[in-house]
């Protein structure tokens, strides 16, 4: 229930933002154009296409379109209220860099301990709607316990709206390796798929965007708790990881 109440959230969240960004003056307007470079206009808008730029006429009358890479913002006189133009390179490269929490699974094994989750990915985006890519990174399920994987998995995501903040959809699916960790106790493990499925939020009013996200991991993954030299004293565990996780990143 909680897990919903923090998704339901998140969504609504979205929405009002994108709503906000949506509903911008298309009347003509008297405004400020902050051009990249320090130049400042007084213009009358007399088009406003949130995905190109604004069409305005200067104080000496000449009609001019001022593209979204131009733009470092637009201040309206009549609401006080500033825009930042849409930047983002909807196809190219891209890069994306995350961390976040692994909640803990409720029961005492492990007492209930929280891990931590990096993941790096590269890829292509095609455009907004699609890209994929290839990625790897650590996840720990339990804080200072042995049971550590390296997922190495296909990248999926989708932007869903023209906009400087929108909900991004992503899923990712691998494999995972796993290692001994003697230290630990762990003497012997295997890894096994990975599915991560989540929704979150990309906003940022350059190309490189700020990003948070919430979903659901699941890990299978077997681990060998024992003496290296005891055969017969070994406690064998066949994960099936289900855990709720927070994330935070930048997307290039």
């Amino acid at each position: 229930m909680k897990q919903s109440i923090i998704l339901a959230f998140l969504i609504l969240v979205g929405f009002q933002s994108i709503a906000q960004n949506v509903e911008l003056p298309k009347d003509e307007k008297q405004a400020i154009v902050y051009l990249k470079g320090g130049t400042q206009l007084e213009v009358t808008i007399i088009e406003w296409d949130l995905e190109k730029g604004v069409t305005a006429i200067t104080l000496w009358g000449q009609e001019i379109f001022f593209s979204n890479e131009r733009i470092v913002k637009v201040k309206s006189y009549s609401n006080n209220a500033n825009w930042n133009p849409y930047k983002f390179r909807e196809k190219g490269v891209y890069y994306a860099l995350y961390a976040g929490l692994i909640t803990s699974n409720h029961g005492g094994r492990l007492n209930e301990s929280n891990g931590y989750t990096i993941s790096f990915s590269s890829g292509y985006r095609f455009n907004r709607f699609f890209s994929v890519g290839l990625g790897t990174g650590i996840d720990q399920y339990a804080h200072q316990s042995g049971e550590r994987v390296h997922p190495i998995f296909v990248d999926l995501r989708s932007f869903l709206f023209a906009n400087n903040t929108t909900i991004v959809v992503n899923l990712q699916a691998g494999y995972s390796l796993a290692f001994n960790n003697e230290n630990k106790g762990i003497v012997d493990s295997q890894g096994g798929f990975m599915f991560y499925p989540n929704i979150g939020l990309s906003f940022g009013g350059s190309e490189t965007k700020y990003s948070f996200d919430i979903g659901y991991k699941f890990q299978q993954a077997d681990w060998t708790y024992g003496n290296q030299r005891d055969l017969r004293n070994r406690t064998e565990y066949r994960m099936n990881y289900q855990r709720f996780v927070m994330r935070f990143g930048f997307v290039l």
